[in-house]
């Protein structure tokens, strides 16, 4: 049985209770990194249709970036939910999956899981959106392989494999996601100040998510198991 979102987040908060402030420190780095790239490039003149070359791979460049380390903030928290007692390193964590033998394997997933997901909403926006939560857990499922001394996963079956963990979940995730609605819009009332709490508080909850899909996801494999 899957945990409800009141348990989800009740683990959210027992792990933040006592940590806010390294755990504001760890959310902020994705955001502060997006508002100084995006702040370059308006004051440049880089967000204008007609760019250069120079501009373009620059934008690309940010977003790698930002990317990798909001993966990096996110495989922290699974990490940081598994061992309470965890040292987190709220400057060194997101930067994680730039470290070498983490950056070309993250950066093709990223671009697999962009292409992947840009191809479905080709077709309509809703099948995008779906792929979009298929997708969701690929980076944790690569770092599970990474912890376990397993050979990583390859993009495509990491991809395939977040796809049949969220398999007959996807709903839940959404109505997990839209249950932070009303904290989304105070977060917003308050010039965003607001989400210096509650990012922490939804990357929790969806590590939380993410660790009870691998605990059902095992106890299933345990149940196909042969009995002697």
């Amino acid at each position: 049985m899957t945990k409800t979102r009141a348990e989800l987040k009740a683990e959210a908060k027992a792990l933040l209770r006592g940590h806010w402030g390294k755990a504001i420190l760890l959310n902020l780095v994705p955001t502060v990194l997006t508002v100084v790239l995006v702040g370059v490039m308006m004051s440049t003149g880089m967000l204008q249709d007609d760019v250069s070359t120079l501009a373009w791979l620059f934008q690309v460049l940010s977003q790698v970036v930002i990317t990798l380390t909001t993966a990096g903030v996110a495989m922290t928290y699974v990490r940081w939910l598994r061992d309470l007692e965890h040292k987190v390193r709220p400057f060194r964590e997101p930067f994680i999956p730039f470290d070498a033998g983490w950056f070309i394997p993250l950066l093709v997933l990223a671009i697999a899981i962009d292409v992947y997901t840009t191809l479905w909403s080709l077709l309509f926006i809703i099948p995008g959106v779906i792929k979009s939560f298929s997708y969701s857990q690929t980076y944790l499922i690569y770092q599970d392989d990474r912890l376990a001394g397993q050979k990583p996963a390859t993009p495509l079956a990491a991809i395939t494999r977040s796809r049949q963990l969220m398999d007959g979940h996807k709903m839940a995730y959404f109505i997990l996601m839209l249950s932070f609605l009303g904290w989304d819009i105070l977060g917003v009332v308050t010039a965003g100040i607001g989400f210096l709490w509650i990012a922490p508080y939804q990357s929790a909850t969806y590590a939380a998510f993410y660790n009870d899909l691998v605990r059902i996801q095992a106890q299933e494999l345990d149940n196909e198991q042969p009995t002697a």
